[in-house]
């Protein structure tokens, strides 16, 4: 097609400027050898356009997205009941035998030493108050992150990352405790930055302190949430259960975990049933929309 002749489609048609857009994208991105492209000889610019206004017309296809939403809301809609009863199962389980039971930690103090010369602070510590509260505690490790009262969205829309160890700062205390005790860390450049200029007081105003325990040794012997044995599936789909676009997602994992039901989500169904009207009205240019980048 020359330049003359695309001017003069695309004043006919403005919308063919973004069908020969991605045509020309197809040809010198995918299809780049001759061989590529012998399947589609038969392809014209009049064809794979044409496809396109029929995949767009909404009068067409709003009707029956309207029945697949029916249908999908009848098949699939309360399967998601049950991934909530799940959760909530595995919650309650996870709070009734979490080794958090175990312990309980607090912040305590921010201790700033000085340098002898000045008033300057050379370091600054975090002492947390432990206290055992089903026997010894012969070691643990604990991880914890501050976060500003004054970023509420911000730390909920953290949620999905808030007890991944890149988050945390990590303690760890090797001698038993049989009662509470105040323990101190050495913070890290981050925290010292946050420490350094504010009160105890002041971090307990305008902060929360996320407290994650990953292991402790309890009257000799060892454990971990891991020995818990919560499905995978159910982990991932904490990360979001609380996100406002995102809540729902992995819930297909721990129906087919869980269940063992296939289940689909309404764009999967939906996409089923359009992609066999698509290609019964035009399988060859269908396909052709359907290419991937292969370093995509």
């Amino acid at each position: 097609m020359t330049i003359a002749e695309l001017k003069e489609v695309i004043d006919e048609d403005s919308t063919f400027a973004d069908t020969y857009k991605y045509i020309q994208y197809t040809n010198d991105s995918i299809l780049k050898s001759e061989f590529d492209k012998v399947k589609w000889l038969d392809l014209t610019y009049e064809r794979l356009h044409n496809y396109t206004i029929f995949s767009k017309d909404t009068s067409y296809f709003n009707p029956i997205f309207e029945r697949l939403k029916a249908e999908w809301d009848t098949l699939y809609a309360p399967y998601l009941d049950q991934v909530d009863s799940l959760s909530k199962y595995w919650a309650k389980y996870e709070y009734e035998n979490s080794i958090d039971r175990y312990v309980l930690i607090e912040p305590a103090e921010i201790y700033k030493e000085r340098y002898s010369y000045s008033n300057n602070v050379k370091s600054v510590s975090i002492g947390f108050r432990l206290t055992p509260l089903k026997g010894r505690i012969d070691q643990i490790r604990f991880g914890y992150r501050i976060l500003s009262k004054l970023q509420e969205d911000d730390n909920e829309s953290a949620l999905s990352s808030l007890l991944s160890s890149y988050d945390m700062t990590w303690c760890r205390a090797s001698s038993p405790l049989s009662k509470p005790d105040i323990l101190y860390w050495e913070t890290n450049y981050t925290n010292e930055k946050l420490l350094k200029y504010i009160s105890f007081r002041e971090l307990i105003r305008d902060y929360d302190i996320v407290i994650k325990i990953d292991e402790i040794r309890v009257n000799g012997v060892n454990l971990s949430d891991d020995d818990l044995k919560i499905p995978k599936s159910i982990k991932n789909y904490w990360k979001y259960e609380y996100h406002e676009t995102l809540h729902g997602l992995y819930a297909d994992e721990v129906l087919s975990e869980c269940l063992g039901i296939d289940f689909l989500e309404l764009y999967e169904y939906r996409w089923q049933e359009l992609n066999k009207i698509l290609k019964k009205y035009d399988k060859l240019s269908s396909e052709f929309f359907q290419l991937k980048n292969p370093k995509i």
